[in-house]
């Protein structure tokens, strides 16, 4: 089995206790974890965490199984990242020249990057999407003076299974 992006979603109630334990065993079995995110589910009083690891199916599957014994957690699932939609959001602090402030703004219109806050010597830009996307804007920033990155951890949603219409075949009506 080879390693891979692998998520863990954890399903768990909206407690620091709840969110203290279920960090506590990924933390006292030393998982290879990424990144972990965490934020509000479509149930009243449940929480999502999502945890991003590098590895094997094997350990992936281990800590949600682990994860699903903790008090307070409803459910937890493991599953290769390509089997999931990832969105990742960083706030991007840069410094522009006047002479190439367009060209900043060109940059953010090709990345569909929005400035949520601008002064005299700063802007501030959100820019959301995959890992890969966030890496390749960074990267076509560089040229200008980036002060600060925030980023978000990637959140991921196991995709919807692809429904089978079964074939129906209509026998031929023999002469």
């Amino acid at each position: 089995m080879t390693a891979g992006p692998h998520t863990v979603s954890v399903l768990l109630e909206e407690e620091l206790a709840t969110f203290t334990r279920a960090v506590g065993v990924l933390r006292r079995r030393n998982f290879p974890i990424k990144s972990i995110a965490v934020g509000p589910s479509a149930s009243p009083g449940l929480a999502r965490l999502t945890i991003m690891m590098q590895t094997d199916p094997t350990t992936a599957n281990r800590a949600a199984r682990q994860l699903e014994k903790v008090v307070g957690v409803h459910q937890a699932a493991a599953f290769p990242l390509r089997e999931g939609v990832a969105r990742e959001l960083a706030l991007i602090k840069v410094r522009a020249d006047q002479e190439r402030y367009a060209e900043l703004l060109d940059l953010a219109l090709l990345y569909k990057a929005t400035i949520v806050d601008e002064s005299a010597d700063a802007a501030i830009l959100e820019v959301s999407g995959s890992e890969a996307f966030i890496g390749s804007f960074l990267r076509a920033i560089e040229s200008f003076k980036v002060v600060e990155v925030a980023r978000s951890g990637a959140v991921v949603l196991e995709r919807a299974p692809v429904a089978v219409t079964p074939l129906t075949h209509t026998p031929e009506a023999v002469p």
